[in-house]
């Protein structure tokens, strides 16, 4: 049975003055996109969760950290999971506006968006990562300003890039366990979590950890719960104690200690230079 593809056009989501669409939206098996083509150009990158991508008849898993361009005459559609709902960022812009800065900055080179099919997703790194999730915050910006896609456009390589040959890349599954992490329903399960969520034994998780990432699974986890409770106490009046708890570290003083280590202050004076008007 065939089935039907909806067609999207961009002056449906772009209102008067925008220059793009731009969205951060949660999937599960039950609000999937519908099969679709559009008359745009695309971009989108999975922070958190899992699902399927239906890319021109080809299925494939979608997994945090991917990136995927998507051409006007591309057939998708992208599906979550009840289990792991699927996070995406997604940007949608004009044709035209991709054609202006490749001609003006990439012209010598490839143009990525007609790579085939099962070619266009990509895997940036931890630092790559860190600009989307930059990008997704001015992008975000209600005026949708042609400066803010012109920037992202011209940074769009630096999240394109492939390993040398030869290199050996860290594990998907290492990847995804050390992306999963970072959530306080994870972190507060201690290195176990990280194990479970990489399926793999813990001996085989700290070889890897070492080996990748020159850290142990106590290393990652405590930097987790240790950016979370910064964040917390710079952004929350909650008590110390309770943070902590939240944390999975019930011994205070040890809370205290990895936290003075991290930040090089005490949990009490890094509120109060964040917050200096609130009492810790």
């Amino acid at each position: 049975m065939r089935i039907a593809c909806a067609h999207f056009k961009l002056a449906a989501f772009v209102r008067p003055g925008e220059s793009y669409h731009f969205a951060q939206t949660e999937l599960t098996a039950d609000n999937a996109a519908r099969s679709h083509d559009h008359d745009y150009h695309e971009v989108f990158w999975v922070t958190h969760g899992r699902g399927d991508h239906l890319l021109n008849g080809q299925a494939a898993p979608l997994l945090a950290g991917q990136l995927h361009l998507i051409r006007p005459q591309d057939r998708h559609r992208v599906t979550g999971s009840d289990a792991a709902p699927l996070r995406i960022a997604n940007l949608a812009f004009p044709s035209r506006a991709w054609a202006d800065v490749r001609r003006r900055y990439f012209g010598s080179e490839r143009d990525w968006f007609v790579r085939r099919t099962g070619r266009r997703m990509w895997l940036p790194d931890a630092k790559a990562q860190a600009g989307l999730a930059h990008w997704a915050e001015r992008l975000a910006t209600p005026e949708r300003p042609r400066i803010a896609l012109d920037g992202f456009l011209m940074e769009l390589p630096l999240f394109l890039r492939q390993p040398p040959a030869g290199v050996e890349l860290m594990p998907e599954w290492l990847e995804l366990a050390c992306r999963e992490i970072v959530h306080p329903e994870h972190f507060s399960g201690g290195t176990p979590e990280l194990a479970r969520l990489a399926g793999r034994s813990p001996s085989h998780v700290a070889r890897a950890t070492v080996r990748w990432l020159k850290q142990t699974p106590t290393e990652i986890v405590n930097t987790a719960r240790l950016d979370y409770s910064a964040r917390q106490l710079a952004e929350t009046g909650r008590p110390i104690m309770e943070i902590a708890l939240d944390c999975g570290l019930n011994n205070l003083s040890h809370f205290y200690a990895l936290f003075r280590k991290r930040f090089g202050v005490s949990p009490r004076k890094y509120r109060l230079q964040a917050m200096p008007t609130v009492r810790a």
